[in-house]
């Protein structure tokens, strides 16, 4: 593992990313040591992300912008090794029963939150005890695989790292331990957290639209027109437990930053942090879904930033806004709390943005404006009265959007299984991918073959290219997982046909060998019922 960090040291220099690039004494047998280190790296790659963003450019080419956008992609790549490293060291630290604080003498604990039975002790045993105390709970009201449970201990203790985080794990474990509730942990595709009945508040009786003034903050009406529920003696939250092995991990989607513009989603511990704040607000009752107070005082009616940043969903229901504004931002220990201390910037708004169309420069001037600093209001005003005369989409957008997309199906890694279930495409995909290519024939004319599998590779559905790409990057197809020859002899008709189409073209050779080789493997599998792939 050490050489693999030195790697990743190494690839973080070359992006121009200071940090300590000498591993520190005693790297390989002090457990500690090494989780400094790989602390360090991450909260340099999050720094350097928001960096970037810092000088988001929205009159930008799509030239400048797709070096723009791949530099952030180069390092959140890095940031999947060390999530890899990350896990590893989890295990030894759980091992061993414990736990990495970035700094103790940063600890402050809520008294009200202590369990009787850890009253007295040092705020490090404090934080230790409650965190395997929710491991416990964890185990014993989930079905977790080892790989599942090693990732959400990753994540968890990425989080306990510091003070915000560990405020947010001492109170989840308190809560969780005096209700006797429990903490279920669902697979998902997505990070999430299910309300439930008990969980939910309601607004008080005594509550009155004409009782809110416009000096009135936010903060003050929650608590005044809260009514709270028994609070849930469940909470679900769903995990998207191969985060890291997926797209998402390279996802570049963006939130609105008051002041700033823009800042980045946020590793996958934040998006998990921001859950189990869901989540407390479930187990005291305090989940405010569909809450009017919000919705009617000045701060929100009278402010179109905040009617555009946190929507209600439809004239019928007033929906999660509120309750997502008290987790994001409202709340004392809210999702930036988490944030600031891993290096990244404010968010506000419940929606989000990626490269690739005008949403994104909207969310920018956006979060500008969300300082109320005249300058700033005054540039978004500029801004709208401009886009009333843009194109959403326009041909840049597309061209940036389809190149970052191709840039993510490159830093993958694809098993032989990953390949199988990309070859499933539907029909349809196999006729526009003719036409494409009849198309290039004609118009590649002078063109390099790179040039012409680029031209492939932009035009194609999102799912050949990936799957161009990926046998491409694939050398290694042996395997001992077993699949059924049906599944084989199902995909075979359409790699035999694209095999046909691409050979029409000019291309590469390595790409077009690639491709061969790997349809003869498919081939001479698919006559056994079963093979070991």
């Amino acid at each position: 593992m050490a050489e693999k960090i030195k790697a990743i040291s190494k690839q973080l220099s070359g992006l121009g990313i200071n940090h300590q690039s000498e591993l520190p004494q005693g790297y390989d047998h002090d457990l500690m040591q090494r989780a400094a280190y790989i602390d360090q790296l991450n909260h340099v790659a999050y720094e350097a992300i928001e960096a970037q963003y810092a000088h988001f450019n929205p009159e930008a080419s799509k030239e400048e912008q797709i070096i723009f956008f791949k530099k952030i992609l180069a390092i959140k790549n890095i940031l999947r090794d060390l999530q890899v490293a990350h896990n590893e060291l989890t295990k030894n630290l759980y091992a061993n029963s414990a736990l990495y604080i970035h700094d103790e003498q940063e600890i402050s604990l809520n008294d009200k939150y202590i369990l009787p039975k850890l009253k007295g002790k040092e705020p490090k045993e404090i934080v230790r005890a409650n965190f395997y105390q929710l491991l416990t709970n964890i185990s014993k009201n989930n079905s977790l695989t080892s790989e599942q449970f090693n990732y959400i201990n990753s994540l968890l203790m990425q989080i306990a790292s510091r003070p915000e985080g560990i405020k947010l794990i001492v109170k989840l474990n308190y809560l969780l331990t005096t209700k006797e509730a429990q903490l279920i942990l669902k697979p998902s595709n997505n990070f999430e957290c299910s309300m439930a009945a008990g969980g939910l508040a309601k607004t008080s009786p005594e509550f009155s639209r004409k009782s809110i003034t416009p000096e009135q903050d936010f903060k003050t009406i929650f608590k005044r027109e809260t009514l709270r529920g028994v609070g849930s003696g469940k909470v679900h939250i769903g995990v998207d437990y191969r985060y890291n092995d997926k797209l998402s991990s390279l996802n570049l989607e963006v939130y609105a930053s008051a002041g700033k513009g823009l800042t980045d989603l946020g590793p996958p511990f934040i998006l998990l942090g921001h859950e189990l704040i869901h989540a407390l607000h479930n187990l005291t009752g305090k989940a405010r879904d569909n809450f009017r107070p919000f919705f009617q005082g000045p701060k929100y009616s009278d402010d179109p930033l905040m009617q555009s940043l946190y929507p209600t969903r439809s004239i019928y229901s007033y929906g999660p806004s509120a309750e997502e504004y008290w987790t994001i931002e409202g709340g004392t220990l809210c999702e930036n709390s988490l944030r600031k201390e891993h290096k990244l910037s404010n968010r506000t708004g419940h929606i989000s943005a990626e490269p690739g169309s005008r949403a994104i420069r909207d969310l920018y001037y956006l979060g500008l404006a969300r300082s109320y600093t005249e300058s700033d209001l005054e540039t978004f005003a500029s801004y709208i009265h401009e886009a009333e005369t843009i194109d959403e989409l326009s041909e840049e957008d597309q061209i940036v959007e389809r190149v970052l997309q191709l840039e993510k199906f490159n830093y993958l890694t694809y098993s032989l299984t990953n390949l199988i279930n990309l070859s499933k495409f539907p029909s349809y995909h196999l006729k526009r991918t003719e036409k494409i290519v009849e198309h290039l024939k004609n118009s590649t004319a002078g063109s390099s073959d790179e040039e012409t599998l680029h031209a492939l590779l932009m035009l194609a559905p999102p799912k050949i290219a990936q799957l161009l790409i990926a046998i491409t990057n694939s050398n290694d197809l042996d395997s001992e997982e077993e699949i059924d020859a049906t599944v084989l002899n199902e995909i075979l008709p359409n790699l035999q046909r694209m095999g046909d189409l691409i050979k029409s073209l000019d291309l590469p050779e390595q790409f077009l060998n690639s491709f061969s080789k790997f349809t003869e493997h498919i081939e001479a599998r698919a006559t056994k019922p079963y093979y070991s792939l």
